[in-house]
């Protein structure tokens, strides 16, 4: 996931906003076009970002992934 630019720009503004149409009026996308990434996202770290749980979790490994440096 890492790699994918959108995935990570998508991740960090869903996280950052902590709403779905706050994070697609910061990347400048529909809603519904977040809503599919956060949904392809939340299947490939086996948890559900549109859920509390699944944002906090999302922004501990955001926070974990920058601080290791890759």
């Amino acid at each position: 996931m890492a790699s994918d630019a959108d995935d990570l720009e998508t991740l960090d503004a869903y996280c950052a906003a902590a709403s779905l149409r706050r994070a697609a009026d910061l990347l400048h996308l529909h809603h519904s076009s977040v809503a599919r990434r956060l949904e392809h996202l939340g299947k490939a770290m086996g948890f559900n970002l549109t859920e509390p749980e699944g944002l906090l979790r999302a922004s501990v490994a955001l926070t974990a992934w920058r601080l290791s440096g890759t």
